[in-house]
């Protein structure tokens, strides 16, 4: 995978994704997400805002957009990200940066506006858990009582 930032670059960004994950509530949400980032007080609502911003997009439409763009590597065995999260259960934030950035690159987001893409972003995969992104922004719905 190309390389879109520098090493510095990717270590800002990745100490602002945790930065943002520090201050959001602790406890994992439960019900469905994407009703969630359409409510103005829920945990991601920083990053729900930024994301409709920057794409003019509702978060939930670009979510899924992402989703599909990055599946092979967040959704599928033998992808890097999955392979983490398999492995740990969590994501490191330089490693998100690293693999969000080609993806949002290839949507079309470049300089500041892709720096703010990838926080964004990267903070809602990380606090929802892969596992928990890949059902809720997949093809098909969740299942109206899915705890994630």
């Amino acid at each position: 995978m190309a390389t879109i930032f520098s090493d510095p670059e990717v270590q800002t960004l990745a100490t602002a994704i945790d930065r943002e994950l520090a201050g959001i509530e602790h406890s994992r949400p439960t019900g469905a997400v994407q009703r969630s980032l359409e409510e103005p007080d829920a945990p991601l609502a920083k990053q729900a805002a930024e994301i409709e911003r920057i794409t003019q997009e509702k978060p939930v439409t670009f979510l899924k957009q992402f989703r599909k763009a990055a599946k092979a590597d967040l959704c599928q065995e033998g992808g890097v990200l999955y392979t983490q999260w398999q492995q740990w259960k969590d994501l490191a934030s330089g490693d998100v940066v690293k693999n969000f950035g080609p993806v949002l690159v290839a949507m079309g987001f470049s300089g500041v506006l892709l720096e703010t893409l990838v926080v964004a972003v990267g903070v809602i995969v990380i606090h929802i858990g892969l596992k928990a992104f890949c059902e809720e922004f997949g093809d098909s719905p969740p299942p109206p009582d899915a705890r994630l």
